[in-house]
């Protein structure tokens, strides 16, 4: 069947429109898709048509239509309503998805007293035939032996993906493939990036701190010396509801913790022709090395440029936009930038109270000289 057949078959199964009467319909251009009602009266193509009128929205809105819940206290979905030849269309602000039941509510009793019952009609685009090709394109930290008291992974997609349900797909196993019990934080509201292809996962600090009553309960949610597997199941969708293409997992040895605060006196700084390398002594947070770390000039602007983490977030390197221009510089980090185990410059993660904090440093940044010199006479 073509795609406009289909439609015209949900509407003529939903809908209980007298033949004479409104008749609501999708209509698929290459702009998006819009709900039209024609055949309406002259009465109410006068009240709807002034410039401005506001009943459009009370007599017609559209609701995304779940299982086993009522209209009543749904709300009507966002968007712009408007008159095209004798039309009441209705413009969602956010695209239809292949699928999903939409229920469409004409209530024209709104405009003659409540003589006009709503008429209520189902409407559905046709789900699309896609391929599965998102795939989880890489976790970090990329080590396979990280700390007992690591924080977070951070799972990047090749695609943006259905979000809300994320920790139904996510485990962590043991190693006879059993699963940990509730080794994660899982946060009502989802930490995403903008794009929705990073996911942020957080190991409950309540299994990695000392003294709490989950960890004392229950006990980490990894020990040293044991070996886990972290697994991210195929059956999470990416945006346009299609599973990935395979089950990723990755296999990691736990070391002991990491409770020693980044240093940055004990960076090394290597300037190139062209770039910038920065060392560290042990691994980073590689999320927060891409908005911590940055370099300004000798006038204090930050320099515009490239950045690119490597050798299991252990270099930073950067890259100008524009080649070197001789001169001071300097490396300027945000003390809260951390390493895998959320110690950060300004503070260590876990106090332990029997021991004094090593350091701390005072201010919101700390910065690091070094300079370009002019290349040598050939």
């Amino acid at each position: 069947m073509s795609r406009p057949f289909l439609i015209v078959l949900v509407l003529l199964i939903c809908s209980p429109l007298r033949a004479d009467g409104p008749t609501m319909r999708l209509v698929t251009t290459k702009e998006g898709t819009t709900i039209v009602v024609t055949g309406l009266s002259k009465e109410a193509l006068t009240a709807l048509n002034r410039p401005d009128a506001d009943e459009r929205a009370k007599v017609l809105s559209v609701h995304v239509q779940r299982p086993g819940k009522s209209r009543e206290g749904q709300p009507a979905m966002l968007g712009t309503h408007r008159f095209v030849k004798d039309a009441l269309h209705f413009e969602p602000r956010f695209a239809l998805t292949p699928g999903v039941r939409y229920l469409a509510v004409l209530d024209l009793g709104k405009l003659d007293g409540g003589k006009s019952k709503p008429v209520e009609v189902v409407l559905s685009l046709p789900k699309l035939d896609r391929k599965p090709s998102a795939i989880v394109a890489r976790v970090y930290p990329t080590d396979d032996r990280l700390p007992e008291n690591l924080l977070k992974f951070y799972v990047h997609f090749s695609a943006p993906m259905d979000q809300g349900n994320s920790y139904r797909h996510i485990k962590l196993l043991d190693e006879k493939g059993k699963a940990i019990d509730l080794p994660f934080l899982e946060l009502d509201q989802e930490l995403w990036n903008p794009e929705g292809t990073r996911f942020t996962l957080f190991i409950d600090p309540g299994r990695i701190k000392r003294g709490l009553k989950p960890r004392e309960e229950v006990g980490p949610a990894l020990e040293e010396g044991k070996r886990y597997t972290l697994v991210v199941g195929r059956t999470w969708k990416d945006a346009e509801g299609t599973p990935l293409v395979t089950t990723f997992r990755k296999s990691f040895t736990v070391t002991g913790p990491d409770a020693v605060q980044p240093d940055p006196k004990k960076w090394n700084l290597t300037v190139g022709k062209s770039d910038l390398r920065v060392a560290f002594p042990k691994p980073m947070d590689h999320a927060l090395l891409g908005r911590m770390l940055w370099v300004i000039d000798a006038r204090g602007k930050r320099v515009p440029g490239k950045i690119v983490v490597e050798e299991k977030e252990t270099v930073w390197r950067f890259t100008p936009a524009r080649a070197w221009t001789p001169g001071s510089y300097h490396l300027v980090a945000d003390t809260r930038l951390e390493d895998r185990s959320g110690n950060s410059i300004g503070r260590p993660f876990e106090t332990d109270i029997s021991r004094p904090v090593e350091k701390k440093v005072e201010g919101k940044t700390f910065e690091i000289p070094f300079e370009v010199k002019k290349p040598a006479p050939k």
